[in-house]
């Protein structure tokens, strides 16, 4: 059996393709399962509750040694499930930069990674090729996956891809309305103070030869507002993380995903002469760059990377 997954704490892009995904092969005639390790993002649980959609995920511990793993919207060797061994995985979709270690990795029946907005856009792309209509669940989870992603078809990471993808799976599924994209997202900026780490995404670290570095991301509506309340509160988590994990520089890159600006929010002094050196943001009194335009974290790593260590 295939055991169709993701990272940890998987956002609605990684959860949607895992859904899709395992239906789209048990109905090639190859059966699967999919594993969610961790808790999804706020917005996944919105999204399903919205279109009452039940998510019935593998438990950790029915997951098998000896499985074979699909992995999508992901293909860092580091962000793998401790079960997971590399000689497992068998097949790898996702629109992230390429991995080092898959330069030399040969036990891949199948590896698709295209920079696009969504990898729900590679698994829509799948249904089409396959001459298959997903199930409304998966159909629903796919489009607001891509929606979500790509900030609503607007970030520079968005292709045309996108853009036909979800006017086909609108096109075949009548549940899908645009007028919820900004529900969806205005819900998604009700964070509890006890879920506002996790909804940072700032715990993996971008290791060079001579530092290391946390990139967070905090996707929310009506940014400016919501900063008023809670700047204080992320500059505690950045700074508690920057301790814990021993780490040289740490910034959030905020996105206001209804107005379509981001806010560069470091954790201290030292982190936002990193951010000046590296991308050359300029910073306002109160310590926040604001750029009136959609730049995501992914764009960001590579920065880094062709910046820092061209080989990764």
């Amino acid at each position: 059996m295939k055991i169709v997954t993701s990272y940890c704490d998987p956002d609605l892009d990684g959860v949607a393709c895992m859904y899709a995904y395992s239906e789209l092969l048990n109905r090639i005639g190859e059966e699967a399962e999919y594993f969610i390790w961790g808790n999804p993002k706020q917005e996944v649980s919105i999204v399903c509750k919205m279109f009452g959609i039940e998510l019935s995920s593998l438990k950790e511990e029915d997951v098998e040694e000896n499985s074979k793993f699909v992995i999508v919207d992901l293909n860092g060797k580091e962000q793998l499930h401790k079960k997971i061994e590399t000689n497992q995985v068998i097949e790898i979709i996702d629109h992230h930069g390429l991995s080092k270690w898959l330069q030399s990795y040969t036990s891949l029946q199948r590896l698709q990674i295209d920079k696009i907005g969504a990898a729900a856009t590679i698994v829509t792309e799948r249904y089409i090729e396959a001459g298959l209509i997903p199930s409304k669940e998966s159909a629903i989870l796919l489009f607001y996956g891509i929606i979500s992603n790509s900030i609503n078809l607007k970030s520079n990471i968005t292709k045309q891809r996108d853009i036909e993808a979800c006017k086909w799976l609108q096109s075949i599924c009548k549940d899908i309305s645009n007028e919820k994209i900004k529900e969806i997202f205005i819900k998604k900026s009700i964070i509890e103070d006890c879920n506002l780490r996790a909804e940072m995404e700032c715990e993996i670290p971008n290791t060079f030869p001579n530092f290391n570095v946390i990139v967070g991301q905090l996707e929310v509506a009506n940014l400016e507002e919501f900063l008023k309340e809670k700047k204080d509160q992320i500059l505690n988590i950045m700074k508690t993380v920057k301790e814990e994990k021993k780490i040289d520089y740490i910034f959030t890159n905020c996105v206001d995903i209804l107005n379509g600006y981001i806010i560069v929010l470091p954790a201290d002094e030292e982190s936002k002469q990193f951010v000046i050196k590296t991308f050359g943001y300029k910073f306002e009194k109160n310590n926040i760059a604001k750029i009136n335009r959609i730049i995501q974290r992914k764009d960001m790593t590579l920065i880094l990377r062709e910046k820092y260590n061209p080989k990764l």
